[in-house]
């Protein structure tokens, strides 16, 4: 029974120790098999990856940009400043301060403002501002407000204010007020006005209306504005609706209405002058009637006699000597 367990159990070694073997064998087999087709696999994966980094890697994409950074607009302007030709200079400057304006108009303005030794700084600056007021007004106005050699100028604050009146005339007023420069604000203020007076003249009527503390002279300039405008966009209607206008303007409406009347139909400017209501209106529509005839009008006289003021009708009476 004994020796028939040992027999036994030597089958079993022998068995055991067989499979090892042979699974031994497998594993080397396929061992060498790994080992023989790793290194081709490597190989590509190796070349693969090397491949990818100089395509996208980030480390490297970014030393590149370093490398072919872009100039900034100092470095270029100040090259092109080198520029000898000075029709090529003007351009290139210009096109390069135009770009940069458009990105950062502050530190445009800025470095323009330091360039006085610079040939044709009040032509870039012209442009520039120029530029700026027609893509970005309210910042070409607090611009030109925070300059004074631009707020100094009477071009630069005119060219911004023709732009201003037709967005907001009152605005534009305000801002002329902030400056501190009192030749150019009375200036600019008159010009504004004359523009408004094309633009809208019903409503700077009723602002001369409420303004009274413009000078005469001035106001005189704005109403005869004002009339010659309303007289070119409707003639006919001033004269039959003139009474309905304020009386402040009537006496300049007077000599524009006269002014434009038709050459063939003077007879009936006649009656209409004498017709009209008011001193002052009657004699600066018979003013304007020996301006347009000439001295040598007829037939009027008997209007002149209508003038009660005796200093009015000898001035009437000197025109047409």
């Amino acid at each position: 029974m004994k020796k028939l367990n040992l027999h036994g159990k030597w089958v079993i070694g022998i068995s055991l120790l067989i499979i090892s073997c042979y699974v031994y064998l497998i594993k080397t087999n396929d061992n060498g098999q790994i080992y023989k087709e790793t290194p081709v696999q490597m190989d590509i994966e190796i070349k693969d990856t090397k491949q990818s980094k100089i395509a996208i890697n980030p480390i490297t994409a970014r030393a590149i940009d370093f490398e072919i950074e872009q100039p900034t607009y100092t470095t270029m302007l100040n090259k092109a400043l080198l520029i000898k030709d000075t029709e090529l200079r003007i351009k290139t400057i210009s096109n390069h301060l135009l770009n940069w304006a458009k990105e950062a108009p502050y530190e445009c303005v800025y470095w323009l403002d330091d360039q006085y030794k610079t040939p044709e700084q009040t032509l870039y600056i012209s442009k520039v501002i120029h530029f700026l007021i027609v893509e970005n007004l309210p910042v070409a106005g607090n611009i030109i407000s925070n300059f004074e050699a631009l707020h100094s100028d009477l071009s630069i604050v005119d060219d911004y204010l023709s732009t201003q009146v037709a967005v907001s005339p009152y605005e534009g007023l305000e801002w002329l007020n902030s400056l501190n420069n009192n030749e150019v604000k009375q200036e600019a203020e008159l010009r504004l006005l004359q523009n408004w007076a094309v633009l809208d003249p019903t409503q700077l009527l009723n602002y001369l209306e409420v303004h009274t503390e413009i000078p005469a002279k001035k106001r005189t300039i704005i109403q005869h504005q004002l009339a010659q405008t309303l007289i070119e966009k409707n003639s006919q209607q001033i004269q039959d609706e003139f009474y309905s206008y304020p009386p402040l303007i009537q006496p300049s409406l007077a000599y524009s209405v006269i002014s434009q009347w038709p050459e063939h139909k003077l007879s009936d400017a006649r009656e209409w002058i004498s017709m009209l209501e008011g001193e002052q209106s009657k004699f600066y529509a018979i003013k304007s009637y020996i301006d347009y005839t000439g001295s040598s009008s007829v037939n009027i006289n008997e209007l002149i006699e209508q003038i009660r003021s005796p200093k009015l009708r000898a001035r009437l009476l000197e025109r047409l000597q």
